[in-house]
């Protein structure tokens, strides 16, 4: 997490929060460590964000403190609404929390002259012919941006197993399956797995730093994203 990321969620937990946070809390919700708590605190202190407490004891925010509000254009508007409504049909529980939240701290600032988001005329169904997953998403999501391989056993559509070490460079959500795309090192090529048949997935050690952009455009250039067949022949 970007470090002006991170420091907006310290906020936004301490205005949320009625009693006193301490770094420990909040290092474990932002799973960095207490130091880097202490530094995002101290730096917001800086900045006037009226913030109080002390290492060991807790933080709180003092009463008042409001972040600017966001502007935008009726369509934007539309545009996000739908948008995060429609995270609900990927299947992916851990993303619809986060789209949650977002959508939540949109409305908190947002001008009073701008209708509520619950308020929204746009409505979105969450139906979808997603199976359940049998991998934690935010591990997929986590080693892309952190450029990380990983292993994990696959099954095929005939029900044959093998162990794969890929380095995952997207994930792309269907309305009846999700995929992650990466460079598998067993077959030397792009491979897609459907995420309900990776078990016993697991981040490594090996990173693959830099190698991500090239590898997605390569990818993308050479794969339909809008079809795919069931097959050890997938892309």
């Amino acid at each position: 997490m970007a470090r002006s990321s991170r420091m907006f969620e310290i906020i936004q937990m301490l205005r949320a929060s009625r009693s006193p946070l301490t770094a420990e809390a909040i290092a474990t919700r932002l799973e960095v460590t207490k130091r880097t708590v202490y530094r995002d605190i101290a730096a917001l202190q800086a900045t006037r964000v009226p913030i109080e407490g002390a290492a060991g004891i807790g933080y709180v925010m003092r009463s008042g403190f409001d972040l600017p509000p966001l502007m935008f254009t009726p369509e934007e508007m539309e545009a996000i609404t739908v948008g995060l409504s429609l995270i609900g049909r990927t299947g992916d529980r851990s993303l619809e929390e986060a789209g949650t939240t977002a959508m939540a701290k949109i409305s908190e600032v947002l001008p009073s002259s701008q209708p509520p988001i619950e308020e929204t005329h746009l409505l979105v169904s969450s139906w979808h012919a997603i199976p359940d997953p049998t991998v934690d998403m935010r591990l997929l999501r986590r080693a892309i941006r952190e450029e990380r391989k990983l292993s994990f056993h696959y099954r095929d559509a005939t029900g044959h197993e093998t162990q794969r070490i890929v380095r995952p460079l997207a994930i792309v959500y269907y309305i009846d399956g999700v995929l992650l795309a990466g460079f598998c090192e067993l077959r030397q090529d792009f491979r897609h797995f459907r995420h309900d048949r990776i078990a016993n997935c697991q981040a490594l050690d090996a990173e693959f730093r830099g190698q991500s952009a090239a590898l997605r455009r390569m990818w993308r250039s050479s794969h339909d994203l809008f079809y795919y067949e069931e097959g050890e022949n997938l892309p």
